[in-house]
């Protein structure tokens, strides 16, 4: 439900007279705007006193909010049991009714944060006949958000940290290598680096920078998976972890065990989460950066988790080859060039070296951010092959439009094409052009073949020579 929606029916209906003073009293809203409820909801949404508000709760509660700020969403009463817990011992009612299970949670969520004006609560309708408990719910308004107190209690250390910048690039030499390095990756998972008719690929998709770290936190995550018997909630306890040590500032460092209360919550899992585990397997993957001072280990994200030094020349990791090719230094490259290069550039190994060809195709379908990077002007200046593959592509550019995975038809008949036009209507899969064409995905071709077919006409297909 949206939430001006939510904040409208809660304050028109769903507050009592005692919640709403208890809320100016601790948001600091003037006495009187108790006794108008349409004046009430403009101030409750306003930001007066919801610092003060936030800053009167326990860090477990602090901790939850962020969740809530996080999903951005309604939940209901049994959500909470994550943060309070307490349904299980609700006045001894273990198999009592849904109300008796979850009466002391529903009393805690009021007190101790509906009427401290940081939740916004109602009833939903329901047409099942269900208990009142199940059809309440409740959102933390995204406004309230940049007010929340840290979630994270960190330590202040100006060392520079152990960061093993070495996985990312021992992955990348497995071009040349020809074999991966181990990883507790299942088979399902690939992200193995191949080139195949000159395109380089990382797993089943072309070689991207994403794609190269999505590959490290996936091992870091399957490296954690392998030694426990962790099953993740809501948030996987890794997910959890980065958006902990996200909020840490310059200098700041988190110690493992600071991660506890927010894997609980985030996760909604009742069993203790191995923290050290969690956060050493971050460092030895090189998506974390680690300390220790006076035995112990804290630790935080890197600051430039590629070490993709922009100032780095070209000329320290291309070379022009006498046949034209362009040589690659892979243990020198930024893994940004490496992108670059694998989009306008036909790739081969040769000895043990990788080896750059012009592309005029893929120089032609570059993109104007791959043609502003330093490597693309580097090969436009220093390799003849380059520059005139690009010069061509540039009388090109801009006078066509292509687009991938996309079929056109010719639909002279107009009761056809209204019709095709109405079966598709609600999927905005397929677009009216000019002069009776129509385009669409190519996966859409079985469905409009079909109806086309059951209309008694005939297709004609028509190919490019």
């Amino acid at each position: 439900m949206d939430m001006q929606i939510m904040l409208k029916q809660m304050c028109k209906n769903d507050l009592n007279d005692s919640d709403i003073k208890a809320i100016c009293k601790s948001r600091g809203f003037p006495a009187k705007e108790a006794t108008s409820r349409d004046i009430f909801e403009n101030f409750f949404i306003s930001t007066i006193g919801i610092k003060e508000a936030l800053n009167s709760l326990t860090y477990e509660e602090v901790v939850f909010l962020h969740l809530l700020n996080k999903i951005n969403k309604e939940v209901d009463i049994e959500y909470f049991e994550r943060l309070y817990g307490c349904a299980k011992y609700a006045s001894g009612y273990d198999y009592g009714t849904f109300t008796q299970q979850y009466k002391e949670t529903f009393k805690k969520v009021k007190n101790n944060l509906v009427q401290k004006g940081v939740l916004i609560i109602i009833e939903q309708e329901s047409y099942t006949g269900s208990a009142r408990m199940e059809r309440w719910r409740f959102r933390f308004p995204p406004e309230f958000g940049e007010f929340l107190p840290p979630v994270v209690r960190a330590s202040k250390f100006k060392e520079a940290g152990d960061f093993k910048r070495e996985v990312l690039r021992d992955k990348l030499l497995e071009i040349i290598r020809g074999e991966q390095k181990p990883s507790p990756l299942s088979k399902k998972i690939s992200f193995t680096l191949t080139i195949k008719d000159g395109d380089l690929s990382i797993g089943a998709e072309k070689f991207r920078v994403s794609r190269l770290l999505e590959w490290q936190q996936t091992c870091w995550r399957a490296s954690i998976e392998a030694n426990t018997q962790m099953h993740s909630g809501d948030m996987a306890p890794i997910e959890v972890t980065l958006y902990a040590l996200s909020q840490l500032k310059e200098h700041e460092w988190l110690p493992a065990d600071g991660l506890a209360v927010m894997l609980k919550i985030f996760t909604g899992e009742t069993a203790d989460h191995p923290c050290e585990q969690i956060c050493e397997a971050g460092w030895e993957w090189g998506c974390l950066v680690k300390v220790v001072v006076d035995g112990k280990a804290y630790y935080r994200l890197p600051d430039d988790p590629l070490e993709d030094a922009t100032s780095s020349p070209p000329e320290h990791y291309l070379q022009i080859e006498p046949d034209g090719t362009v040589a690659v230094n892979l243990m020198t490259i930024p893994y940004t060039a490496m992108e670059v290069l694998a989009s306008v550039a036909i790739l081969d190994v040769h000895n043990s070296n990788l080896r750059a060809t012009a592309s005029l195709i893929k120089i032609g379908n570059a993109l104007m951010a791959v043609r502003k990077k330093n490597a693309f002007e580097w090969l436009r200046e220093n390799s003849s092959v380059f520059r005139t593959a690009i010069e061509m592509a540039q009388k090109r550019w801009g006078k066509q439009i292509i687009h991938e995975d996309l079929m056109i038809a010719r639909v002279k008949d107009l009761s056809l094409k209204v019709q095709i036009e109405n079966s598709f209507a609600d999927s905005q899969s397929l677009v009216s052009l000019p002069n009776d064409y129509i385009a669409f995905p190519c996966d859409q071709l079985m469905a409009i073949q079909k109806l086309v077919e059951m209309s008694g006409h005939v297709i004609k297909k028509a190919g490019a020579k």
